[in-house]
C-alpha cells in the first residue's frame, strides 16, 4: 500500500526556534490510497517527542485546511487522498524536543503503528531555542581542551551580529611535514559542514551530526551549537609560506600546518560565531581580506581598464561552448568550424568559444613545446581564429585552454620553449623529474606566450592544473615557484586578456587567499568542483550538490562560480545540469557533440538577444544552499537559493532531489532569499508553470514530492494590488519574466507600472527576448482583444498574445516571434522595452 509522510519541523535534522514563541507548530501531510474504509474516520496521526533527557510520550495531531493554496509542483494522483494535519506542542523553550511522527488507520487500533522515520529512511528530528543571549561568547564558551600555546586575539567584526577572534599557534619548520595545534573540543555541538580536499586540484563538502569526523584537510568548517548559534572555522594560508588546514581528531579541531619557509612560523586561523551561517562565514572571510591586504600586494601590475560593457555581458552573461566533451581529444581546425555551424543552424549562438586541451605543440603527448598550435591547424592558430570570426559573427570570445605549468607534464626538455626560456628539472609529487620554466624567467614566458595568443585572435585564457604549484616535493621549490607563477599569470591576464580569464583545478589555498581573495581586479571565472563526466551516471547529482557547497567558499573570493560545462542532450540528467546552471549565478557552457542537442532545454537556459547572440540569464547573485548541514543521500532536499534585482526584486529556489530513492518535503517561503514581509507574491514552479500567490513571513509552506534525479525550480515575484480605474475591485499583478527560461526573471532590467484615469500602463525593459509571462489574478475573465502590448514601440501581432494553458492567471507574450515577424533591429542599446496596457 502506497503511503507517504511528510512532517515540518523536518526529521532528519536540527530545526532551531526562537525562544520567544510558547509552541512548536508542526504540520504533518499524510498521502494514502483512497479507501471506503478510511473516509469516514481516516487516520491516527501522532508526534512521539522527548524533552532533554525526559520521558517520550505522544501528542495527537488535528486534521486541517492549513495548506489551502495548491500544489505548485506535483498533482496528486487520481487513486491517491492528501490529508492535512497539524499540532501545536506547547514547550519549555530552553530543552531541545527530539521527536517523530507515527500513524496508523483509526478503524484498526490493533494495528502496529507506522513510524515516519522508518519509511522515510530519516532520523528523529531535534528543536533547539535561540534566544536573548546571556552575553556574548568567549573563545572559552566555544571550544575546551584548547593548546595551552593557542593564542586567542578578539577582533572587532565587520558584520553585526558576529564575534571574531584570531588564533595563532607557533609551528617550527618541519621538512615536507606538517605540524598541528589543538583549537579544541566544540561545545554543545548539534551539526556541522566542512569543504575539505576531496583531491589534490579539487574540494568539496562534508556533513555530519554530533560526532564530528573531518577525515581529509579541510578548508573550512561550521558548526551549529545547541544554543543556536553557528560556530565557523577558517584556516588561513598564503602567509610567510604557510598552508593551513582544519582536521579532527577524537572529536577535537585541529589546526594542521604546512610551514614551508626555514623559520618558526604560525598556524592561523579565524573563528567566527553567529546566529546565521552565512553571516559567520562572511564574516570570517572579510577577516581573511583585511589580513591579506595588510601585507604586501601580490600583483605588481597596473591597475586594469575599466571593462566595456559589450566584453563584460558577453563574457559574462553569453552563453558558451567547450570543445572538451563535444569534440574529444580529436581536436582540428575542421572539427572546430563544423561544431560552430552545427550550433548555427540549430539556432544556438553562443559568444565564447572554449578550445579546450589538444590544441598545443607538444612532446611526448605530456610535455609543452612551443606557442604555436599543432599540425591539427596547419595554417596557424591565427587562421583558425580569424576563420571563426569572420564566419561567426556572434562570436566575441575567444579563449584557449592551457596549464599553468605549461602542459600536464611541463615543458618538453631540449624543445622550443626550453631552448629560449630559462628552465629547470625539479622534483614533483613524490619523486617525478618534470621540467618547468623558472621563477626567473616566469614573468617573461607569460609576456611572450600571452602576447603571441592576443596576436593571434585569442582573446581570453582557462588556465588548468593550477594545483600543480602545491606538488613540487622540495618547500624552497614551493616557496619560490608558487608566487611567482601566479603573480605571471595574474598580471598577463590582466594586460592582454584585461582578465578574462578561468582558473581551474585551482582549489589551493595559496590560490584562494593571494590570487582570490583580494578584490584588486575583475572578477576571475572559477571551476568550482570537479569535472562534468557525461558517462558516469554516479557522478550527476553529486556534480550539483558538491558545486552548491562549495559555492560557501567560493561566493567569497572575487570570482564568479563555474560549474563547468555540461551536455543538453544527456539521457536522464540534463535538465538537472541546466537548472543548476541557471541557479549558479556563473557562467553557462554546453559542450555538445555536433548534431546532438535538446534545443528546448537550451532555450530553458538563455535567450535570444537582438544582438544576435544567446544570452545566459544570470541571477544577481552567486547562489548558496539554504541549509549546509544537508549530506548528500540523506533523504532530505538539496535547496539553492538565489536572487534577482535589488531590494524587493525576485527570489529565484531550485530543490535538487540528492538521493536514491523518491523523497518529500514540506518547503518554507522562509527558504527563498531576499523575501520581504511588507510584500506580497506570486510563487511559479518553472517545469509544471503552475502558480500561486503567497504572503512572505507567514510562515507558509507548501509539499514537494521529487523523484529519484528530479529537480524544480521555482520563482518568488512582487506583486502589487491594483484597483479598477472604474470600480472598487482589486486585482493583482506582477511581472514573471520570460518565463521560457528556467531564470528568466533575470531578464528584468526594470520595470514599472501606472495605474491612469482608464488604464494601466505597463513598461518593463529587457535585456532578452522569449516567452513573457504577466501575472494578472483575474485574467481568466478578461478579454486579450482590449490589450494593447507594444515591443520597441510597435504593435506585437495579436497571436504572440494568449492565455497560457498552464495557468489561468498568467498572460503569455512570444516576444521572440514578434521581434522577427515585425523585422526590428536593435538601435544603439541591447535593451528591449516592452509596453502592455489594458483597461
Amino acid at each position: 500500500m502506497y503511503l507517504n509522510s511528510i512532517l515540518s519541523p523536518p526529521l532528519g535534522t536540527t530545526t532551531v526556534q526562537s525562544r520567544v514563541k510558547k509552541t512548536i507548530d508542526f504540520v504533518a501531510l499524510l498521502e494514502t490510497p483512497k479507501d471506503t474504509r478510511y473516509d469516514g474516520t481516516g487516520w491516527v496521526v501522532q508526534l512521539w517527542y522527548q524533552e532533554s533527557e525526559g520521558t517520550w510520550q505522544s501528542a495527537d495531531f488535528s486534521i486541517t485546511d492549513i495548506l489551502n493554496s495548491p500544489i505548485l509542483s506535483v498533482t496528486t494522483a487520481p487513486n491517491i487522498i492528501r490529508r492535512i494535519y497539524s499540532l501545536h506542542l506547547p514547550c519549555q523553550n530552553s530543552t531541545p524536543v527530539q521527536f517523530t511522527l507515527r500513524f496508523k488507520p483509526v478503524l484498526e487500533d490493533h494495528t502496529p503503528w507506522i513510524w515516519s522515520n522508518e519509511q522515510n529512511g530519516l532520523g528523529d528530528g531535534r528543536v533547539i531555542f535561540r534566544g536573548p543571549s546571556a552575553g556574548l561568547p568567549t573563545f572559552e564558551t566555544l571550544f575546551h581542551s584548547s593548546d595551552p600555546n593557542l593564542r586567542v586575539k578578539f577582533v572587532r567584526s565587520q558584520v553585526p551580529g558576529v564575534e571574531l577572534f584570531d588564533v595563532t599557534a607557533p609551528i617550527p619548520p618541519i621538512a615536507n611535514e606538517s605540524g598541528t595545534a589543538t583549537i579544541g573540543t566544540p561545545v554543545d555541538l548539534e551539526l556541522y559542514y566542512a569543504l575539505v580536499k576531496l583531491s589534490s586540484p579539487w574540494m568539496g563538502p562534508r556533513q555530519g551530526s554530533s560526532h564530528l569526523s573531518i577525515d581529509r584537510d579541510g578548508l573550512l568548517m561550521g558548526f551549529l551549537r545547541s544554543d543556536g548559534r553557528h560556530v565557523v572555522v577558517l584556516g588561513v594560508s598564503g602567509i610567510n609560506d604557510c598552508t593551513t588546514y582544519v582536521r579532527s581528531d577524537e572529536g577535537k579541531i585541529l589546526l594542521k600546518t604546512r610551514n614551508d619557509a626555514d623559520n618558526t612560523q604560525y598556524h592561523r586561523a579565524i573563528i567566527a560565531a553567529g546566529w546565521k551561517y552565512q553571516e559567520a562565514v562572511n564574516a570570517a572571510f572579510y577577516r581573511a581580506r583585511e589580513i591579506i591586504r595588510s601585507l604586501s600586494p601580490l600583483s605588481s601590475a597596473a591597475e586594469e581598464p575599466a571593462p566595456t560593457p559589450s566584453w563584460y555581458e558577453t563574457w559574462y552573461d553569453g552563453l558558451a561552448y567547450c570543445t572538451w566533451n563535444g569534440l574529444g581529444r580529436e581536436l582540428t581546425e575542421e572539427r572546430i568550424l563544423s561544431a560552430l555551424q552545427d550550433l548555427t543552424d540549430n539556432g544556438i549562438y553562443v559568444t565564447t568559444l572554449i578550445i579546450d586541451d589538444n590544441w598545443q605543440s607538444l612532446r611526448d603527448n605530456s610535455r609543452w613545446d612551443r606557442f604555436e598550435a599543432n599540425s591539427n591547424f596547419p595554417r596557424g592558430l591565427g587562421h583558425t581564429t580569424s576563420e571563426i570570426r569572420r564566419r561567426f559573427q556572434n562570436i566575441r570570445h575567444i579563449a584557449v585552454w592551457h596549464s599553468l605549468l605549461g602542459y600536464w607534464d611541463g615543458i618538453a626538455s631540449g624543445g622550443w620553449i626550453d631552448t629560449n626560456y630559462k628552465c629547470i628539472n625539479v622534483k614533483w609529487r613524490n619523486g617525478k623529474d618534470v621540467c618547468v620554466v623558472d621563477a626567473s624567467d616566469i614573468g617573461r614566458m607569460y609576456n611572450d606566450f600571452y602576447s603571441f595568443l592576443s596576436n593571434n585572435g585569442i582573446d581570453s585564457i582557462k588556465c588548468d592544473a593550477q594545483y600543480g604549484i602545491d606538488d613540487f616535493d622540495d618547500p624552497i621549490v614551493r616557496r619560490s615557484l608558487a608566487p611567482a607563477y601566479q603573480e605571471a599569470f595574474k598580471t598577463n591576464s590582466l594586460k592582454y586578456f584585461s582578465r578574462r580569464a578561468i582558473y581551474c583545478m585551482a582549489h589551493i589555498p595559496y590560490i584562494f587567499f593571494r590570487a582570490l581573495l583580494p578584490h584588486d581586479a575583475t572578477r576571475a571565472l572559477f571551476r568550482n568542483s570537479d569535472d562534468f563526466f557525461p558517462d558516469v551516471p554516479s557522478s550527476h547529482v553529486w556534480h550539483i550538490f558538491a558545486n552548491s557547497m562549495n559555492n560557501i567558499y567560493s561566493s567569497n573570493l572575487n570570482c564568479l562560480p563555474d560549474w563547468d560545462m555540461f551536455q543538453s542532450a544527456l539521457p536522464t540528467y540534463a535538465g538537472l545540469h541546466a537548472a543548476a546552471r541557471c541557479i549558479s549565478g556563473g557562467p553557462i557552457y554546453i559542450t555538445d557533440s555536433p548534431g546532438q542537442h535538446d534545443l528546448s532545454l537550451i532555450k530553458q537556459i538563455g535567450a535570444y538577444s537582438p544582438e544576435g547572440y544567446t544570452v545566459a540569464l544570470r541571477p544577481s547573485c552567486i547562489a548558496l544552499p539554504t541549509d549546509p548541514f544537508v549530506a548528500f543521500n540523506s533523504n532530505r532536499f538539496l535547496k539553492v537559493g538565489n536572487f534577482s534585482g535589488g531590494r524587493g526584486g525576485s527570489s529565484i529556489l531550485a530543490v535538487f532531489n540528492v538521493s536514491e530513492s523518491q523523497n518529500s518535503e514540506l518547503i518554507l517561503m522562509d527558504d527563498f532569499p531576499g523575501l520581504l514581509s511588507s510584500h506580497n507574491y506570486v510563487i511559479r514552479a518553472h517545469t509544471s508553470g503552475e502558480v500561486t500567490a503567497v504572503k512572505a513571513g507567514t510562515g507558509s509552506l507548501f509539499p514537494m514530492i521529487l523523484p529519484q534525479d528530479a529537480y524544480e525550480l521555482f520563482t518568488a515575484v512582487p506583486v502589487v494590488e491594483i484597483a479598477h480605474p472604474k470600480s472598487t475591485a482589486k486585482f493583482t499583478f506582477g511581472v514573471l519574466g520570460l518565463i521560457s527560461a528556467m531564470s528568466g526573471v533575470s531578464a528584468i532590467i526594470n520595470q514599472s507600472v501606472h495605474v491612469e484615469t482608464a488604464h494601466i500602463a505597463v513598461t518593463v525593459t529587457l535585456k532578452a527576448l522569449g516567452t513573457l509571462g504577466f501575472y494578472i489574478s483575474d485574467l481568466a475573465s478578461r478579454d486579450i482583444t482590449k490589450f494593447l502590448v507594444t515591443i520597441a514601440g510597435n504593435v506585437v501581432p495579436f497571436h504572440t498574445v494568449r492565455k497560457s494553458p498552464q495557468s489561468n492567471t498568467v498572460l503569455e507574450i512570444d516576444l521572440e516571434t514578434a521581434w522577427k515577424e515585425l523585422n526590428l533591429s536593435t538601435g544603439w542599446s541591447n535593451e528591449t522595452a516592452i509596453g502592455f496596457h489594458m483597461k
